[in-house]
């Protein structure tokens, strides 16, 4: 497990998603849950090399309805009970409904051949305690913490900023692939022109550390590399 300031780690090896466990005085909160409902068992050893189990999860947050970000979350309360929070907009995906994807005829090349795939299996249906909105606090997790609606990729995508250090988990609102930073992919994508909004929008918070669904977190100056990014954007 990689620490990536005070309270905050970044757990390798899971199957697709990038998961993130922030260490507060309310036990252990799960940032996404990757894609395999067998996540838990994965999680569990690295969880005891840091002196804490899986009963210590104690909140799950989740950026966006998409299986590889909500696999793992059935498994997770029926082994933890923790308290579950997503966006309203995205709230009906969790508990079974399927979440939008954009229509071929609207993409091209590639990424219209990606969506003419069949969609990927849905995660088992899981519960809802807390449907988020735009500016809500979650102090019980970090003082300060805080819910940024980051729509595009997903209707009720969020993202969670603690500006006390700067951190932004900015789920798939852009990914850090060998080459640098990318937008989602547009397969899976229903509002793109909505998602580079919102990478305007999280590019201007200028966070110092950018914790992503997929690719290796920045560490250190993550603003400037996403303000280079969202400059270069057209739409």
């Amino acid at each position: 497990m990689e620490k990536i300031t005070d309270h905050i780690y970044a757990v390798p090896g899971m199957s697709v998603g990038r998961i993130y466990i922030i260490a507060g005085s309310d036990g252990l909160t799960l940032i996404d849950t990757s894609l395999s409902p067998q996540t838990p068992q994965k999680l569990e050893p690295q969880l005891k090399m840091m002196g804490y189990q899986l009963s210590d999860i104690h909140h799950i947050l989740i950026t966006h309805a998409h299986p590889d970000h909500l696999g793992g979350l059935a498994a997770f309360q029926s082994l933890t009970n923790a308290h579950t929070g997503i966006h309203h907009r995205d709230a009906a995906v969790v508990r079974g409904a399927i979440a939008p994807r954009p229509r071929p005829e609207q993409l091209r090349g590639f990424a219209r051949l990606m969506a003419s795939f069949p969609a990927m299996s849905p995660p088992p249906p899981a519960r809802v305690d807390v449907e988020f909105k735009e500016g809500d606090k979650l102090d019980d997790i970090l003082p300060g913490l805080e819910v940024v609606e980051t729509f595009g990729h997903s209707p009720g995508h969020v993202s969670y900023w603690w500006s006390e250090r700067r951190v932004l988990f900015c789920g798939d609102g852009v990914m850090r692939l060998p080459w640098g930073l990318a937008l989602p992919i547009a397969a899976f994508t229903p509002d793109m022109a909505m998602a580079k909004q919102s990478v305007r929008k999280i590019a201007a918070l200028n966070p110092d550390i950018l914790c992503m669904g997929h690719g290796r977190p920045i560490i250190g100056g993550a603003g400037e590399k996403l303000q280079a990014f969202a400059a270069g954007l057209r739409g």
